[in-house]
């Protein structure tokens, strides 16, 4: 319920932003480029987001979905446009792809310079409530015994939750099928449905279907457990605890050709919107935790990151063109 009140007032908030621009002559459109598909919580607090931004910064804020190729489809429109007007979700993915694929067509840390965070959260892998797998104890014992025969759902090839259960089946020495869909929401409905066992997605989508009855979660990959359903142990807690785990993160970045008084203008903008007690609140009660740093920090934290994706893709073999 309380991600449906979340979406609510996502949608509402922006049909009043969309109002609004349309009638100040000063405003000018911003695109935020989401590149997964809609109703996951990026797609979701990107929307939040452009509620509470749109009014200090006296802009049309609209958000547009682009996904597909691990998020390239997405940093490449914002990349080859307008510098002063659109941005983009970026995201553990946003880092991930650019070494996955051969031909990315952008550096994520050259090209691009940090606008804002968003929010930080925990990654959690569901089953189907019925499905006889219990923990992840069971899911590592039934893949040694039945290498491939377990799939999993993720957001797509090059994804974070794709490279997560990817370092799992090597650290454990596991198989599992890899089953990309277009966004999250569609890898947990086809666990649902049956069609796929495990899916690796977000508390803060998956907590509805939790609640349900629907879904059912094996561990959480995050520091502690999550309020959402507080009877799933961590995975460090099942005895699956990740070593020198990344900080799952998202935040807005522009081109870095984008002229340094936009950029400052946007990221003074931005600090009020972030900090909105309102804006907090619908985070916290959506199961995602605000990332309270500077967008030098956050650009520190990609840094960072970026370097380890590097070494673990690497490490992993995963390459497309």
């Amino acid at each position: 319920m309380k991600r449906r009140k979340l979406v609510i007032g996502a949608a509402v908030g922006m049909g009043l932003v969309a109002s609004r621009g349309l009638h100040a002559q000063q405003d000018t459109l911003l695109t935020i480029v989401g590149p997964f598909g809609p109703g996951g919580v990026n797609d979701i607090v990107a929307r939040m987001y452009a509620n509470k931004a749109a009014p200090i910064l006296k802009r049309t804020i609209i958000v547009a979905n682009k996904p597909g190729a691990g998020g390239q489809i997405a940093a490449q429109t914002v990349l080859r446009g307008n510098p002063e007007a659109s941005l983009l979700v970026a995201s553990n993915t946003f880092l991930i792809a650019a070494h996955v694929y051969k031909n990315a067509g952008y550096d994520p840390i050259g090209d691009f310079t940090p606008i804002t965070p968003l929010f930080t959260t925990s990654a959690v892998w569901v089953v189907r409530a019925d499905h006889p797998l219990k923990s992840l104890q069971d899911l590592v014992r039934y893949a040694k015994s039945n290498p491939g025969k377990l799939s999993y759902a993720t957001n797509g090839v090059g994804t974070y939750s794709h490279l997560q259960m990817e370092m799992f089946k090597k650290r454990h020495d596991i198989d599992l099928t890899h089953v990309p869909f277009r966004s999250l929401p569609e890898g947990s409905l086809a666990v649902m449905r049956g069609d796929v066992d495990v899916a690796v997605d977000t508390p803060f989508a998956v907590a509805a279907r939790v609640k349900s009855g629907s879904l059912r979660p094996l561990a959480v990959f995050g520091p502690r457990r999550e309020e959402a359903f507080p009877d799933a142990p961590t995975a460090d807690e099942a005895g699956f605890g990740e070593p020198n785990p990344l900080t799952i993160f998202c935040g807005l970045v522009a081109p870095s050709r984008a002229p340094a008084a936009f950029v400052e203008g946007l990221r003074e903008g931005s600090r009020q919107a972030i900090k909105d007690p309102e804006f907090v609140a619908q985070l916290r009660s959506g199961g995602v935790s605000p990332l309270d740093v500077s967008a030098k920090d956050l650009r520190e934290i990609m840094t960072m990151q970026n370097g380890r994706y590097a070494e673990l893709i690497g490490s992993l073999g995963i390459s497309l063109t």
